[in-house]
């Protein structure tokens, strides 16, 4: 190896250099003398020397990391970390919906809570089939094989035996004072528990989409406004240049129609920075990739106006019964206290069931096969356990208690959340009729004033202030809409009601 001496001189650069130097000779040394004692070839020395300089790096040794060297740097050796698995970006074809329900059941299928949510009901399941296998025997089979030989104190020379053969053995516990059952009952809450927060997790789900998506009504409804308030400035614009160019207006009118257009554009250039970010957002509440076009195709239908007549404390009592949260914490204190029940039960004594048989063979001739069996009936009597079983019960029966205190406390919330979603149903339904009136007065107003402005009556600054007008009530009106649709999301989330969704398969 003509590179050793090389090699050495850069080992000599690391601390404990020579320590590693003399634990490769000694190591080497040992190979030696185990190859001299079972009569094998000897390896030459040089071949040993680059084994091990090979191995040594993987004694334990980690690939060394570059530390910042002074305060304020970046550490930047990102390759040091393991690879993840890159999701592929999501380009070409846009994604297309045709109603709301089939843009919420994709974001129910595609987003990663609905399918945490779904994981763990599968894993309280699988967890329901173990504590059930409880009911039922076990039966277990062995293979053994040994080699046995008796000490003679007479000297007599005492052969060696050597036995194998299978076999089966079977418990199965015949009573136990309902320990076996309180667990089965205690696990079926847990997983009656888990479906009922993968209910509310959905929910949530749901009602963050039909948030992003009225808000994103709201944001194309603005943008479109100041478009129509654009357009509308944009021939004032050319009409007072005409007024201009005929000696009828001064130069200011001019100056003052360009500068409400530039207002305009700017203010029309920001709504669509608004629309972009809801959209982004309504792709993240969907699942849907920042990459892939959406395209929204149905017409917004409203809802029932609540009516005058519902009751607060009707809705209050329908969210007290539908609320899945409300019930996972009343189903997860049941399991609280059949655990307790459990723990309970396990201090008394159980009785089981107990069965084996095997066959013995032997390796000598001389002997032939022997079978074994016995079955019989155990008494297990808890005697002592250092309080361990007492502890479990008490710390299940504190729990159930937390649980539904737990419960009063959301109750609290749910309440509470109800009454705000109602209030602002009833809000926004007189803001929606309110911002009508308005909406249509502007409107008359401001085709007034146009009609006065081309017929050389009216003034450009009457003109100007009856557009902008008109253009604030045009957005208000829009802005009631989405906000009197996101209301009524509000509420029903609130009571806990499933959406309907469509049937059909997502896109």
């Amino acid at each position: 190896m003509p590179d050793l001496p090389a090699r050495q001189g850069r080992l000599a650069q690391f601390p404990g250099a020579c320590e590693a130097g003399t634990r490769i000779r000694a190591a080497r040394s040992d190979l030696r003398l185990a190859y001299n004692r079972f009569t094998l070839k000897p390896i030459p020395h040089r071949l040993l020397l680059c084994a091990s300089l090979a191995l040594w790096p993987s004694w334990g040794r980690a690939a060394a990391l570059d530390l910042p060297e002074h305060h304020g740097a970046f550490w930047l050796q990102l390759d040091t970390l393991p690879e993840q698995p890159q999701s592929a970006v999501m380009q070409g074809a846009p994604i297309r919906f045709g109603s709301l329900a089939a843009l919420t059941e994709h974001a129910l299928r595609a987003r990663p809570e609905s399918r945490a949510a779904w994981l763990g009901i599968q894993a309280e399941a699988a967890r329901l089939d173990a504590a059930s296998a409880a009911n039922w025997p076990t039966l277990s089979g062995q293979f053994n094989f040994t080699q046995s030989r008796a000490l003679s104190s007479s000297g007599a020379s005492v052969p060696t035996l050597h036995r194998y053969g299978p076999s089966l053995a079977l418990a199965y516990v015949l009573y136990d004072f309902g320990a076996r059952a309180a667990s089965i009952d205690a696990q079926r809450y847990q997983l009656i528990a888990s479906l009922l927060g993968n209910n509310r997790t959905l929910q949530d789900v749901i009602a963050e989409v039909e948030a992003a998506h009225f808000a994103l009504l709201g944001a194309k409804a603005q943008v479109e406004a100041l478009a129509q308030l654009e357009t509308s400035l944009r021939a004032s614009l050319d009409a007072a240049d005409v007024r201009l160019r005929g000696g009828l207006v001064s130069r200011a009118d001019q100056l003052r129609a360009r500068a409400a257009l530039a207002e305009a554009t700017l203010a029309r250039q920001a709504a669509q920075r608004d629309q972009a970010k809801a959209e982004a957002a309504l792709k993240q509440a969907a699942g849907i990739a920042q990459t892939q076009a959406l395209v929204l195709d149905w017409e917004i239908v409203p809802p029932t106006a609540l009516e005058a007549s519902t009751l607060l404390a009707d809705l209050l009592a329908e969210a007290q019964r539908q609320r899945p949260d409300l019930q996972a914490l009343q189903a997860a204190a049941a399991s609280a206290r059949l655990e307790a029940e459990r723990a309970r039960a396990a201090r008394w004594p159980s009785l089981s069931l107990a069965a084996n048989s095997g066959r013995t063979f032997f390796l000598e001739d001389d002997r032939g096969p022997s079978t074994t069996y016995s079955a019989g009936v155990n008494l297990s009597v808890p005697l002592f356990d250092g309080g361990r079983l007492a502890g479990q019960a008490r710390a299940a029966e504190r729990d159930a208690e937390r649980l539904q205190a737990e419960a009063e406390s959301q109750r609290s919330l749910v309440a509470r959340a109800v009454v705000e979603a109602y209030h602002d149903v009833l809000h926004a339904q007189a803001q929606r009729e309110g911002v009508a009136v308005q909406f249509d007065s502007a409107s008359e107003s401001a085709q007034a004033a146009e009609a006065r402005y081309k017929a050389g009556v009216g003034s450009l600054l009457e003109l100007l202030t009856a557009q902008a007008a008109l253009a604030r009530a045009r957005q208000s009106a829009t802005q009631a809409d989405s906000e009197w649709l996101a209301a009524f999301s509000r509420l029903n989330h609130a009571l806990g009601r499933l959406p309907i969704v469509s049937s059909s398969t997502p896109p």
